[in-house]
């Protein structure tokens, strides 16, 4: 009788500790899908800008490869594609959302395609002046984005 009652307990523990391991997959199965909501509003708010740009790209140029732009002309495109993403990395800021991986991932994009536009330039011979200074701004926006995060992570 007294090892019935005892296994009976066993058992109620038992019981507790699995309800409790479950009540803990579900808060975890529930941060990682708020995790992925947040993820995709992020990517959605900073495609904007993008899809804002390739609009006008296409609308004033005819085209939707800005590499082969001659100069002036992508500028205007860069310069609105960067003002677009900055405005969305402030918006986020002033909605009080960190600034994310996703965040610094469509920056670096953004960079390397000015680079690859610089190179190109630097090849055919052409007056890069005002997209090396562009340039410049942007690695310090770069770091100033990535020096809020990584000051978010010791808060």
């Amino acid at each position: 009788m007294a090892e019935a009652v005892v296994v009976e307990e066993a058992l109620v523990v038992v019981a507790e500790v699995v309800a409790a391991a479950d009540a803990e997959v579900v808060v975890v199965v529930e941060d990682v899908a708020e995790a992925e909501k947040n993820v995709m509003k992020k990517i959605i708010i900073h495609s904007v800008p993008v899809v804002i740009s390739l609009i006008w790209l296409m609308a004033e140029h005819k085209t939707y490869h800005p590499i082969f732009m001659k100069g002036p002309d992508f500028l205007k495109f860069y310069i609105i594609l960067l003002t677009g993403i900055y405005l969305s990395v402030f918006m986020l800021k002033f909605v009080k959302e960190s600034v994310s991986k996703t965040t610094f991932y469509f920056l670096i994009l953004i960079f390397i395609i000015g680079v690859i536009k610089l190179i190109r330039g630097l090849h055919l011979g052409k007056p890069v002046g005002y997209l090396v200074i562009i340039l410049i701004i942007e690695i310090a926006v770069i770091f100033i984005v990535k020096s809020f995060q990584f000051n978010k992570k010791f808060k």
